[in-house]
């Protein structure tokens, strides 16, 4: 471990790349809104009020002036999560009345067990979710125990609603969980869509084929990354280097990628957001360099902060301590 350390730290330079355009796909407004959306669910689950099981139910937190889109919304939280051991993982499962969603979403890295999951990097045995899969074990280990928790609250959320379509979403390891439960939720038949921010590999080349194509009609994926972000890409890149990749196993990230080429604190437009197709494609964020911390921090509207989230400093104003992800 300790030499891989190195390389999964912080390697964090402000890249001055100018960023081509790879044959793409544009995505359509009404994607472009989801995006926003989901992001700012994302957000939300940093927000202590928002997985604090003593709260009751309350419509999602969050500050107007970053989530605007949720805060229009007619929501409302049905289960707060925290505390699930092994990992540290909080969120929580929300129905939108105004969109017809229902939403669960994971909260990314702010205490020392969040960060030992994320560097669980060595991988485990996943075929339960398909053939040949491999996962990394922090997150497989983290997301057993979620299964187990919230198996029963979601089961009642959606017989509560069942019309409503159920989304996971999450911002890094969130994501990184988003992704995983997603998986176990379709090998059980149940469609589910996905919407990932920054969101680092969580498994070998043979499980991201699987989930760029064995469940397609059970759910959509929407992998989103920013820029140069460095943690879609700093397991995929280590296990290629000479000397990290002697202890890193081989990771792979999945297709479709929607890379976002605006800069910080720009606003994004259709023509912004590149679709990138092609397990392990290096046209989008993964060909980019180490990458850096900035653009980590950085989907729609500059929401993540270095002591968690921003948006939710008025409610919570206790300083989240830096995840190994940089969160």
């Amino acid at each position: 471990m300790s030499l891989v350390l190195p390389l999964l730290g912080a390697i964090c330079f402000v890249s001055s790349i100018a960023y081509p355009y790879p044959s793409r796909r544009e995505i359509q407004p009404s994607l472009l809104n989801h995006f926003v959306l989901f992001a700012q669910y994302s957000v939300a689950s940093s927000c202590t009020v928002n997985h604090n099981i003593s709260t009751g139910e309350h419509p999602v937190y969050c500050d107007e002036a970053y989530c605007s889109l949720l805060k229009a919304a007619n929501t409302e939280v049905l289960y707060a999560f925290q505390d699930i051991f092994p990992g540290d993982t909080a969120g929580f499962i929300a129905v939108d009345h105004t969109d017809d969603l229902l939403v669960l979403s994971f909260r990314d890295t702010v205490s020392k067990a969040n960060g030992q999951t994320d560097m669980g990097y060595l991988q485990v045995d996943a075929s339960t979710a398909c053939q040949g899969c491999k996962a990394h074990a922090g997150f497989w280990t983290a997301i057993g125990a979620a299964l187990i928790n919230l198996s029963r609250a979601l089961e009642d959320a959606r017989a509560r609603y069942p019309s409503h379509r159920l989304v996971l979403t999450g911002h890094s390891l969130g994501g990184a969980l988003a992704t995983l439960y997603a998986v176990l939720l379709r090998v059980r038949g149940v469609y589910v869509d996905l919407y990932t921010f920054g969101a680092p590999s969580v498994r070998n080349r043979a499980f991201a084929r699987a989930i760029t194509t064995e469940w397609q009609g059970l759910g959509a994926n929407y992998r989103v990354t920013h820029a140069d972000d460095k943690t879609p890409k700093i397991l995929y890149r280590a296990s290629r280097a000479a000397v990290a990749g002697l202890v890193v196993p081989e990771y792979s990230q999945s297709s479709p990628e929607n890379w976002i080429t605006s800069g910080n604190g720009e606003s994004v437009s259709i023509q912004d957001v590149q679709v990138i197709e092609g397990v392990n494609n290096e046209a989008g964020n993964l060909g980019r360099d180490w990458g850096n911390i900035r653009d980590h921090s950085w989907y729609f509207g500059g929401y993540q902060s270095m002591c968690g989230s921003i948006a939710c400093l008025a409610n919570d104003p206790g300083t989240v301590p830096k995840g190994v992800w940089g969160n």
